[in-house]
């Protein structure tokens, strides 16, 4: 039995091995790398090509977007601050005694001033600053008009305090009227006078304006503690706690046309059921 020998196909086996070493160099690997790019060079070209394509368009239209954004915004701030939308014709309605509109032009928020830049509420704010007014609206009516509608209080009766005689509207202001114009009249007991703040001068002022306008206009209110007592059209009106007083004028305008006489006394404790006391003959 023959022993194998350390170096037996020793030299077929060195030249495989120095074949795939060869095959395997960085050079050889370098050329089929290129061999291969070569093939696919045209694929990638065009797909390169059109992705490049792709991004610049893109960016076109970014660029456009954003150039045509901006000049858009400059136009809308150009023409916010234009001639176009400045404040060319103030509209007042509602407006008779009180001047609360003249106040706004006096302190000019409106005349010439661009339409976004017209505060609204502080224009409401100066004309509700005159007594004279109950309620305001303030709208801008675009491209140029501002509307400022006014609601106006008027005096209800004259009421007898500690400052004299104060014309109070229907919600307890006090207006300067003229001292000769002729309302009903609210005091305390036996002509003395009342606290304005008076819990019962809010319903007696609600009782008189609840009168027929020519029963209201001689009308005396008189008021002691919790008691109210009127005089209408001659006639004694013993109201009671102030309570359902609009409910008792109601009442009140029937029993005077068609139930009593002057003179009369009436007791409207309760409206539903009312005394009368018609006066004796002579």
């Amino acid at each position: 039995m023959k022993k194998k020998g350390p170096n037996r196909g020793g030299p077929v086996r060195g030249r495989r091995f120095s074949r795939r070493l060869s095959a395997l160099s960085p050079g050889r690997r370098r050329q089929k790398a290129e061999k291969n790019q070569t093939a696919l060079d045209p694929r990638i070209a065009e797909r390169a090509r059109r992705v490049k394509e792709k991004e610049e368009s893109q960016a076109v239209k970014r660029a456009v977007w954003l150039l045509s954004a901006m000049t858009m915004v400059g136009v809308g701030i150009w023409l916010l601050h234009s001639p176009y939308l400045a404040v060319r014709k103030v509209v007042v309605t509602g407006e008779v005694v009180s001047t609360g509109s003249q106040r706004v032009a006096k302190d000019d928020l409106i005349a010439g001033a661009p339409m976004f830049r017209v505060d609204t509420e502080s224009i409401r704010e100066v004309v509700l600053s005159d007594p004279w007014v109950s309620a305001v609206e303030v709208k801008k009516e675009w491209p140029n008009t501002v509307s400022i509608a006014v609601e106006e209080r008027y005096p209800v009766a004259w009421v007898l305090t500690g400052d004299g005689w104060r014309a109070l509207s229907l919600d307890g202001v006090a207006l300067d009227v003229n001292p000769q114009q002729v309302l009903p009249r609210i005091t305390g007991l036996a002509g003395a006078t009342l606290d304005p703040a008076h819990e019962s001068i809010g319903p007696a002022l609600d009782f008189v304006e609840r009168l027929r306008p020519d029963l209201r206009l001689g009308a005396v209110i008189e008021i002691h503690g919790r008691q109210v007592t009127a005089e209408v059209a001659k006639r004694v009106v013993r109201l009671g706690r102030p309570a359902d007083l609009e409910e008792k004028a109601d009442v009140l305008v029937v029993l005077v046309d068609d139930y009593t006489d002057p003179g009369s006394v009436i007791n409207l404790f309760s409206p539903l059921r009312p005394a009368l006391y018609r006066p004796t003959p002579g």
